[in-house]
């Protein structure tokens, strides 16, 4: 049994997760109140429990062409070329659409140019959320989910409501996100329009919730948003880190990566749930797009898996290597001999001749 990533994350205080090239904001996953209020005070929000975290941009929906190996570098260089230029919106989108396959092709400097090219929006005038009064006088805990897109003019637009459509206050709160401003996302200094999500949690002041309320509420959210991927990665996630073991987790995992296929973590997650079950070819398919630019060990790990299944024993190698030299010191002893066991099972297994028929 390996660790969580999350666990591990945890654990020793830092995160690894892995970079997918679809460019994300982080989410904060404090629940303190003072860490909660100096969120506020940086993003000149009221004090008032309140919790206003982006975590989303996306730039299009478009899956990536596929390419051959040698099909990548003229490819890629179109892609620069283009970028060079004065491109419209959609020859932009289109050419990072190509430096993203060029990476997954195997060229490292398209790989490069994809991790450097995109730079996300920024936030210049927030969105002035308010708790809802009727919640406030409750003393409830209320989320809510905004989707909208930030255009290339950094205006906020065509928001819709993902999860809370019941709430009080939701209309207001949705009509604060679509007055806020932002420097806009860009590409290579192209400004471009980029999908993103809103999460508002407002918490009363002085409460948190204990891990199982946490848990509870990720299951509540499920159940009343079946079809929100931030729900089914909440979810997914916080059963990772505190109770991979419930029977509920593959189940959230496969749902999270349908919604979200280009999370990384999730799509690493699933693709060790099918190299567990032998379906390696799958699970290779879903850890692909992410490996060119990943340097975290679990999503070599799997990838290593599935190409030792499917008899790719150079690539396995080649794979479970990275995976090891890139282990960082702080974890445990336990999971780094575990990397560097099956390394040697790799190496062993693959230095046998084939077996005669």
């Amino acid at each position: 049994m390996r660790w969580s990533w999350l666990s591990l994350s945890l654990l020793l205080g830092f995160t690894g997760c892995a970079h997918s090239g679809i460019p994300t904001l982080p989410a904060s996953h404090g629940h303190l109140m003072s860490a909660m209020e100096s969120f506020q005070v940086k993003k000149g929000l009221p004090s008032t429990g309140m919790w206003d975290v982006a975590i989303g941009a996306e730039v299009s929906p478009k899956p990536p062409r596929k390419l051959e190996p040698e099909q990548a570098p003229l490819v890629f260089e179109e892609a620069v070329r283009t970028l060079r230029g004065t491109p419209g919106e959609d020859a932009i989108l289109s050419a990072f659409q190509d430096i993203a396959a060029a990476c997954v092709a195997g060229l490292a400097e398209a790989c490069r140019l994809e991790s450097e090219a995109f730079s996300g929006p920024a936030v210049i005038s927030p969105a002035a959320l308010t708790y809802p009064e009727p919640l406030l006088r409750q003393g409830a805990f209320a989320f809510m989910v905004f989707h909208c897109r930030i255009g290339a003019d950094g205006q906020v637009r065509d928001c819709k409501v993902v999860e809370g459509a019941r709430l009080p206050g939701v209309e207001e709160n949705l009509a604060a996100c679509q007055l806020a401003r932002y420097r806009p996302a860009t590409i290579s200094g192209h400004p471009v329009s980029v999908d993103y999500t809103f999460h508002v949690r407002f918490v009363p002041e002085g409460r948190t919730l204990t891990r199982h309320q946490e848990q509870e509420w990720a299951r509540l959210r499920v159940r009343q948003n079946p079809e929100s991927r931030s729900a089914w990665l909440n979810l997914a996630r916080e059963l990772a880190k505190n109770d991979p073991g419930d029977p509920l987790y593959p189940q959230a995992v496969a749902r999270a990566y349908f919604l979200a296929p280009r999370s990384g973590w999730a799509a690493s997650e699933t693709a060790w749930q099918l190299v567990q079950s032998g379906q390696y070819a799958p699970a290779l398919s879903a850890v692909r797009p992410f490996l060119r630019r990943s340097h975290n060990p679990y999503v070599l790990e799997t990838a290593a898996a599935a190409q030792f299944g499917l008899k790719q024993c150079t690539a396995a190698l080649a794979q479970q290597r990275k995976a090891v030299e890139l282990l960082p010191a702080e974890w445990p002893a336990p999971e780094r001999e575990r990397f560097q066991r099956k390394l040697q099972d790799y190496q062993s297994a693959c230095a046998a001749p084939p077996a005669t028929p």
